[in-house]
């Protein structure tokens, strides 16, 4: 598979105007077309086509990383990126800043005598603050991404019956 370079992403970025649901729509739009190839391995051009789905979709993904930027891992979280979480990201965080610890807790003869290990204590100690802070969801919240997701149902399918939303939206109940 050829090699994708940085003005392709780039390109493509802004071909589809650095927009990220245009992204995650043309990445989904590529796996059913893989989706569907991957199902036809008998047609005569199968190798080409498929590698062609392939590249098309790994340039998507890079695109992806283009737009969002690369992720901060929670080892090398700061106090800001710490008060951008919600409760559920706290709680996950913590237990894998935890996890961390107890792998570098040992890495010199000395327990907890390195770097790592010390900046996951610091971590640590910001997240469980900001744990103190931040309340969880109550089951009677009902989340955003739920909606977003009936609504693009409803769009996707274009004529639903009335059943099926009311269906849909008294589970959010």
């Amino acid at each position: 598979m050829a090699k994708i370079n940085v003005t392709e992403i780039e390109a493509k970025a802004v071909e589809l105007g650095n927009d990220m649901e245009a992204v995650k729509r043309e990445l989904k739009r590529v796996a059913s077309v893989k989706c569907r190839l991957i199902k036809q391995k008998g047609i005569a051009d199968y190798e080409a086509k498929l590698e062609e789905v392939l590249k098309e979709e790994q340039l998507l993904k890079e695109v992806r990383s283009y737009i969002t930027g690369p992720k901060k891992t929670t080892t090398t979280f700061e106090q800001e990126d710490v008060d951008k979480l919600t409760y559920d990201e706290t709680v996950k965080a913590i237990r894998s800043i935890q996890s961390k610890k107890s792998l570098t807790r040992w890495l010199t003869c000395e327990e907890g005598n390195n770097d790592e290990f010390r900046a996951a204590c610091k971590v640590e100690s910001m997240l469980k603050a900001h744990l103190e802070t931040v309340k969880p969801i109550e089951d009677n919240t009902v989340r955003k991404t739920d909606i977003i997701a009936i609504i693009e149902t409803i769009e996707a399918t274009g004529k639903i019956s009335t059943a099926k939303i009311l269906e849909m939206l008294k589970e959010l109940i």
